[in-house]
């Protein structure tokens, strides 16, 4: 169970980093499957070079990606973490809506460290528009960390607050930000404030809301960032499609 003072702490900050939510066993367990699934060892460097065919590489973050639905990581989908999920939405109903995937999210070392730019989940690719601003896809976007995060490790840059003042952007002409993508494109019009870099650690779990914005950021340490997110198959998580076979589960 959260605190009424980490509810009160995401509505007005916009996030919570939930630490130890996972229990430590259970994320350990997720961690070294993931290791195996990515076919690494995480005490051979010269290992972490190749690539499973069957991952997906963005190569300027020097990110790996892999879907599954390895019962590991499924394991994190405890009850604490489902009770935590339908007290930040104010929904019961939440508490029973489990997810049936993984999408995993793995920042391998880089020798220069950067920062993405403040953008908000929910937008669409390649220039289409179907997504609205509001009440938008999403209510609440969920990350699990399944290793520790150093300073300048691939910790997640988030911007505390920035949800109200894009929420007020998108309400000051809502013709104007009807679709996501366009009240995404004018969040440099925005001053929002100074930018957080996360480090979270292996069990910790980032929860934000719709309209936060935030950013990745490169990983200049030792050891790769270890984290991911929650698919679904069922209609309720269309609203934000992932693939043909997947959505990103939506709380």
């Amino acid at each position: 169970m959260l605190t009424p003072r980490q509810i009160d702490e995401y509505q007005e900050q916009g996030y919570l980093l939930a630490e130890d939510l996972i229990p430590d066993q259970v994320s350990k367990k997720a961690r070294d499957k993931l290791w195996s699934l990515l076919e690494m060892q995480p005490d051979q460097p010269e290992s972490w070079e190749t690539v499973p065919k069957w991952a997906n590489v963005q190569s300027y973050r020097n990110l790996i990606d892999i879907t599954t639905t390895d019962s590991d990581l499924l394991a994190c989908c405890t009850p604490e973490f489902m009770q935590a999920s339908s007290q930040l939405t104010s929904d019961p109903s939440v508490a029973t809506h489990y997810p049936s995937g993984t999408n995993t999210i793995n920042v391998f070392p880089s020798p220069t460290w950067w920062c993405g730019k403040a953008h908000i989940d929910g937008i669409e690719l390649g220039g289409k528009k179907y997504r609205k601003s509001l009440p938008g896809p999403l209510r609440m976007v969920v990350l699990i960390f399944l290793s520790d995060t150093a300073d300048k490790g691939g910790g997640t840059m988030v911007w505390p607050k920035s949800h109200h003042k894009i929420r007020a952007l998108a309400e000051s002409d809502k013709e104007k930000y009807h679709y996501l993508i366009d009240l995404h494109n004018d969040l440099n019009t925005l001053n929002l404030g100074d930018a957080v870099e996360l480090q979270p650690k292996r069990g910790d779990v980032l929860f934000f809301q719709h309209m936060f914005a935030h950013a990745g950021t490169a990983n200049t340490s030792s050891i790769p960032r270890f984290a991911f997110r929650y698919l679904c198959t069922c209609r309720l998580c269309e609203r934000w499609s992932h693939s043909a076979e997947w959505n990103l589960w939506t709380p």
